[in-house]
């Protein structure tokens, strides 16, 4: 990242900014909630890669007191044309640290417009929040000659600018009616290039104390951010390492995968973390068991703890379970009697896939255990 004309790194701005939303007394500002709070602390200013012809070029990064992140805002300057006339739209553009739409801000008495120069009523502004705020809108694949078409000019007519034109029928659900170009634009800035420098901003911020923050939030899309944004950017801490693990159970699907990758090899040495997601197993769907289960095979070798723990799911009724689990033990050369006794149980299993797993296991094993050795024998006969 490069730093603005005049602006050299570390180099700091008073920040004077009091994020109070309100409507009326001559000022628009619409906010969601950021996934930090704090009280700000310094403003710090970077140029922007991205040279958008609408945007100023620099971001500002919002810091708290502490010195984490809080939030990044832009600045809008463009015009924009209505039967040949032109006003400068001015506004900031905010992002949540995770990269997220935090909200827009006019000046003190500037307001938006559309058509004919008519100001925007209380609820085309909520319109306009509300669209930015979704990632998913089918603008990111629309040009602006889709968008709205330019119409047929006529004689003696003055000439009509395709912002003002009828916006195409199939993407009025997107744009707020008579100011598809601002929609437009706007909605680009917020999830154009501009997005992805705010987030490597933020990583080079992140620390385990950081993400326990992020991972606070309200909003799933900030949680999967910080899960994503742990190995290779951060240290586990205890803490961590325990919220981590709370992921890994009634958080849902995504979370509790996200929550598991964040175990490295490294991690997987600890007794403590694998008896933890040993521990889960009993707790959780078939979907995140098999997650589980899976997760062990990165371990550099298999805990007594985590063991017996991973054995528990051979007395199960689920034959893919079963031979994920079997598949985990030869994969780290488990030969204890206890355990090959269990497996040598699925010899008379009725499934006949897991009965021959089962039997492929012990015959790779060095079993020495005379008992085993005959129940082989007698799974032979029946062959």
């Amino acid at each position: 990242m490069r730093f603005g004309r005049g602006l050299r790194a570390g180099c700091v701005l008073p920040l004077l900014l009091l994020l109070v939303s309100y409507h009326g007394f001559g000022q628009i500002r619409y906010f969601r909630k950021a996934t930090v709070s704090g009280k700000p602390g310094r403003l710090m200013p970077f140029l922007a890669d991205d040279q958008d012809s609408i945007a100023t070029d620099t971001i500002f990064q919002v810091l708290s007191q502490d010195g984490y992140p809080l939030r990044y805002y832009r600045k809008i300057r463009t015009s924009v044309c209505f039967d040949n006339k032109c006003r400068l739209l001015k506004c900031t553009l905010y992002w949540n640290i995770t990269g997220r739409y935090l909200g827009l801000e006019l000046p003190r008495g500037e307001f938006l417009s559309k058509a004919k120069h008519k100001p925007f009523k209380k609820a085309e502004y909520e319109r306009l929040d509300f669209l930015l705020a979704d990632p998913l809108l089918p603008l990111a694949s629309l040009s602006y000659s889709e968008l709205a078409p330019r119409p047929k000019i006529r004689d003696n007519k003055d000439d009509v600018d395709a912002v003002s034109s009828a916006t195409a029928k199939n993407v009025l659900d997107y744009v707020v009616p008579g100011a598809a170009y601002t929609t437009y634009k706007m909605w680009h800035v917020v999830y154009g290039p501009t997005q992805e420098e705010i987030q490597d901003l933020t990583k080079k911020s992140l620390s385990a104390d950081l993400i326990l923050r992020i991972l606070e939030s309200d909003d799933p899309a900030d949680k999967i951010w910080a899960l994503n944004h742990i190995r290779g950017f951060v240290i586990l801490t205890p803490r961590l390492r325990e919220k981590l693990i709370g992921f890994i159970g009634n958080s849902g699907y995504n979370l509790a995968e996200r929550a598991l990758n964040s175990f490295d090899a490294k991690e997987l040495e600890s007794d403590t973390v694998q008896m933890a997601l040993g521990d889960k197993l009993a707790q959780n769907s078939y979907a995140i068991k098999k997650l589980i289960i899976a997760k062990f095979r990165d371990a550099p070798q298999l805990s007594e703890p985590a063991i017996v723990n991973l054995a528990q799911v051979l007395k199960s009724a689920n034959p893919e379970l079963i031979s994920n689990v079997l598949d985990v033990f030869f994969a780290h050369k488990i030969s204890d009697t206890a355990t090959c006794q269990t497996i040598a149980l699925l010899l008379n299993d009725q499934n006949s896939f897991v009965a021959r797993k089962a039997y492929r296991y012990l015959t790779q094993t060095a079993v020495t255990n005379e008992v085993i050795r005959e129940q082989i024998k007698a799974f032979e006969m029946k062959m």
